[in-house]
């Protein structure tokens, strides 16, 4: 099948090369369609996010290849919102994805995804070693994040497993995480299947793990498949795999924006 991808980092942000080098890459892997999501600024974390002085020019450079290559591959104009981001502009994008990247102690925003040892460094200090407490904060944080945004799709829903420090098996992760889910799902009810932990080698399996793929379908949610590359090279990654896994828990369907309208294609 004809892939689609509506997560994409570019230099505008912390990927690696320029849209229009993106745009050929997903031309020559013969994708339907490519949409970008540089990450929304924040007032406290500037060296992953977009300048706000330079929004105008990323939204110029994505309208300008949506009319250059219009005959070869639809784009999109999106943004990775992340919860602390202020909401600008909305009606500027096609679609945003929301997210948590971050959890709020004090005056200090802790990083859920920088690295094993800063997430249990975090856990000792802010929540003395208790693994639950960290769980329950994140997709408290969430949850609050995607209610406020409301965003098209829900972006890594299980960030926190980056590093494989919590045990996802243990019955009080996986009571916050399907709580969670279940009041994100209320909000928008697609949610995005994400290679991108797997393409930078920090996982061996997308988000969201099988048994929330599972309560997605349950509930009747809809799965996009998204690469969050930050390399041309990852645009597609583990997609083939992907399609495997929600054959394997009962998807008939995922969704690609094609048209300017999400819509279902069959797997």
């Amino acid at each position: 099948m004809r892939y689609s991808t509506l997560h994409t980092h570019t230099i505008f942000s912390d990927g690696k090369h320029m849209p229009e080098d993106n745009v050929l890459s997903a031309i020559e892997k013969n994708m339907v369609s490519i949409g970008f999501s540089d990450h929304s600024s924040t007032d406290f974390k500037l060296d992953c996010c977009i300048k706000p002085v330079t929004i105008p020019a990323y939204i110029a450079e994505i309208r300008r290849l949506q009319k250059k290559y219009a005959d070869q591959i639809e784009i999109y104009l999106g943004m990775e919102y992340d919860g602390y981001s202020v909401m600008k502009d909305r009606e500027l994008y096609d679609y945003i994805i929301g997210d948590a990247h971050y959890l709020k102690i004090g005056d200090e925003y802790c990083t859920v995804d920088d690295s094993r040892d800063t997430q249990l460094r975090h856990i000792e200090q802010y929540f003395n070693g208790d693994h639950n407490a960290y769980i329950k904060m994140y997709f408290e944080t969430y949850v609050d994040s995607v209610q406020r945004l409301k965003p098209e799709i829900l972006g890594h829903f299980d960030l926190l497993t980056k590093f494989n420090v919590f045990d996802e098996n243990s019955p009080a992760y996986r009571k916050a995480a399907l709580e969670a889910m279940t009041a994100s799902l209320k909000v928008s009810p697609l949610i995005e299947m994400n290679t991108g932990a797997m393409s930078r080698k920090a996982k061996d399996t997308p988000y969201p793990a099988p048994f929330l793929l599972k309560e997605i379908l349950n509930q009747g949610g809809h799965i996009i498949l998204n690469s969050d590359s930050h390399d041309l090279n990852h645009l597609d990654f583990y997609f083939d795999e992907s399609i495997e896994i929600l054959r394997s828990v009962g998807y008939k369907h995922i969704v690609q924006l094609i048209g300017g309208k999400f819509v279902e294609v069959g797997i």
